[in-house]
C-alpha cells in the first residue's frame, strides 16, 4: 500500500509538472504568435498576408527606408520617449522623496493633484493639452509631445519610487546624518542607491508608456508625429507590408535593448555576492 500511494503521488507530480510545461509553452506561444506572424509576413512577396506563401522579398524594407515617413517617426519616438522617461523619473524621485520624508501644508492636496492625470481619460487630456499649448504657441512640435508625456508619466514614476522609499527605514538616513553626512550626501549615497531598483522600474515603465502613447500625441504632435501616430496616419492612406517591416525593426530593437540591459545587470549582480564575502 505505501508503495502504491508513493507511486500515485509521483505520477500525479509528474503529470502536474508536464501540464505546467504544456500550459507555459502554449501561453508563450500564443503571446509570441502575432509577433512571429508580423516578422514572417514582412518578408512575403505578396502585398497582402495570405497563404499559401508566395515567396521572400526585401522590397517592403526598401520601401520603408525610401519613403522615410515611418523611419522619421521612429526616430522621433526614440528621441522623445527616453527624454520624457528620464525627466519624469528624476522629478518623480524628488517628488516621492519630498512626499515620503517631509510634512508640509497642502501635502494631501498635492498628492491628489499628482494622481489627476491618471484618472482623466486620455481623450480629455489630449483636448486640454492642445488648447493649452496652442495658447502659448507650443503646439505641433516634438517638445509639445515631450511636455505632455512628462506630465502624464510623472504620477506613475512617483508611485513606483514611493513604493521603494516606503521600504527604507528612516533610521538609515538619520544614521548617515549622525555620522557626519550632509542632507545631500545622505540623499546621494544612501537614499539613491536604496531607491535605484524603483528608479530603474519607473524609467522602463515610463519609457514603455511614452513609446506606446497615441491619443495625446495625436492631438499635440502636428507635423512631427511619433511612431504610433504615424502608423495610424499610414493606415488611413494605404495598407502596405511596410508596417510589418517597421514592426519587425521595433521588435529587434527591443530585443537588442533587453540583451544590453541584461549584459549590464548580470555582472553587477554577480559582483555583489563576491563583494559581500
Amino acid at each position: 500500500m505505501p508503495s502504491k500511494s508513493w507511486s500515485t503521488r509521483a505520477w500525479s507530480s509528474q503529470a502536474l509538472t508536464l501540464g505546467g510545461w504544456i500550459y507555459l509553452v502554449l501561453g508563450y506561444g500564443l503571446l509570441m504568435l502575432p509577433i512571429i506572424t508580423l516578422v514572417v509576413f514582412s518578408f512575403e512577396n505578396s502585398r497582402f498576408p495570405t497563404l499559401p506563401w508566395t515567396g521572400w522579398t526585401w522590397a517592403w524594407y526598401q520601401d520603408l527606408f525610401q519613403d522615410g515617413t515611418l523611419i522619421q517617426a521612429l526616430q522621433a519616438s526614440l528621441l522623445v520617449s527616453p527624454l520624457a522617461a528620464a525627466i519624469a523619473t528624476i522629478l518623480g524621485f524628488f517628488g516621492a522623496y519630498a512626499l515620503n520624508r517631509f510634512e508640509f501644508r497642502g501635502k494631501q492636496a498635492l498628492t491628489i493633484l499628482l494622481i489627476v492625470p491618471i484618472l482623466v481619460p486620455p481623450l480629455i487630456l489630449g483636448v486640454a493639452f492642445l488648447g493649452l499649448l496652442s495658447r502659448v504657441n507650443l503646439q505641433g512640435q516634438l517638445y509639445s509631445i515631450l511636455i505632455t508625456h512628462v506630465v502624464i508619466l510623472l504620477p506613475t514614476a512617483i508611485a513606483l519610487i514611493t513604493l521603494r522609499l516606503i521600504q527604507m527605514p528612516k533610521a538609515i538616513e538619520q544614521a548617515a546624518w549622525n555620522l557626519g553626512a550632509t542632507e545631500w550626501q545622505a540623499l546621494w549615497r544612501v537614499v539613491l542607491p536604496w531607491t535605484l531598483p524603483g528608479i530603474a522600474g519607473a524609467f522602463l515603465l515610463a519609457f514603455t508608456f511614452s513609446f506606446d502613447e497615441f491619443v495625446i500625441a495625436w492631438f499635440v504632435s502636428g507635423f512631427e508625429p511619433t511612431l504610433p501616430v504615424a502608423i495610424y496616419n499610414f493606415l488611413g492612406s494605404n495598407l502596405s507590408p511596410s508596417l510589418n517591416a517597421i514592426g519587425t525593426l521595433v521588435f529587434l530593437l527591443s530585443i537588442v535593448l533587453l540583451v544590453g540591459v541584461e549584459l549590464l545587470l548580470i555582472p553587477m549582480l554577480l559582483n555583489k555576492p563576491a563583494q559581500s564575502r
